[in-house]
């Protein structure tokens, strides 16, 4: 099937949901977060996930945000407003564990093949991210497609990151022969042991985690870069922060780093190879 008929093929074939955690609970977050905790990350929410999607070069998605029944009276309406034209609410009475998202997945997909694709309720996608997700399917029984490419957002500085396994993976799967069990069936860093892993190189970044000092894990790994070399291919507002200078010298320090990681946690190097070898992402428009 040509590269251009993509849109027809996940029409026709499979259904696309991206999946976002906000305030759910689930077996290693069982805690009713603080209404200071929902502020903060409401904050991050509209300023970089919610711009991220609205500004997709494709449509034919379905975007399901996943919060908390007990989500309190004043969440929920500004929810109601983000909401509308962009995404679905799904409010979660108890845990939000794999039984409850297969249910749910299950049955909203009324074709052979459904794709799942996970991004953090603080992070960012590029504008072509759906679009080159789709554009990279192909029927499988179970399959990972994986966007090497992405990068790192940390007041005002950008910093590149190839990761083979990142949090904004996709699972593709034949729901003809078996229930779903979605990207979410366990950590994006033992993906691959659930399904093949596909790794896909693309000619920019297509995804940005925003490190922002109440992250659970994230720390800044990739190496520094010129504004340019990310913000052209975003929708959200990415204030810029450092002078050219200073990204030379980050540039250095970070090259440093990234070399001392190496030699102390060698598996990185396989990793970094298999980011290297990955087939080259069909062309956008």
């Amino acid at each position: 099937m040509a590269i251009e008929d993509y849109s027809n093929l996940v029409s026709g074939q499979a259904s696309h949901f991206a999946l976002t955690q906000f305030n759910v609970r689930t077996f290693w977050h069982t805690a009713e977060p603080t209404d200071e905790w929902l502020r903060y990350r409401l904050g991050l929410f509209e300023a970089f996930t919610v711009p991220s999607f609205a500004g997709q070069t494709s449509r034919d998605f379905t975007w399901l945000v996943f919060f908390d029944a007990l989500t309190p009276p004043w969440l929920r309406e500004r929810v109601a407003e983000l909401a509308a034209g962009a995404f679905e609410p799904v409010y979660v009475e108890g845990e939000l564990d794999a039984a409850y998202l297969s249910r749910e997945l299950g049955r909203r997909c009324t074709t052979p093949y459904l794709l799942t694709t996970g991004v953090d309720s603080d992070d960012a996608v590029a504008v072509d991210f759906i679009e080159t997700i789709q554009r990279s399917f192909a029927p499988a029984e179970r399959e990972v497609v994986n966007l090497v490419n992405g990068a790192q957002y940390c007041g005002g500085r950008f910093y590149l990151r190839p990761y083979t396994r990142n949090p904004f993976c996709t699972m593709v799967e034949h729901v003809e022969t078996a229930a779903p069990i979605t990207v979410y069936a366990d950590f994006h860093y033992k993906i691959d042991l659930l399904a093949p892993v596909r790794n896909v190189r693309t000619a920019h970044p297509m995804w940005l985690q925003v490190v922002h000092g109440r992250n659970i894990l994230n720390e800044i790994v990739g190496l520094r870069v010129r504004p340019g070399a990310v913000t052209p291919h975003f929708a959200a507002q990415l204030p810029e922060r450092g002078s050219l200078v200073g990204v030379w010298a980050e540039q250095l320090r970070g090259a440093l780093r990234i070399g001392a990681r190496l030699v102390s946690r060698p598996h990185r190097l396989l990793d970094l190879a298999h980011a290297a070898l990955a087939r080259t992402s069909p062309r956008t428009n």
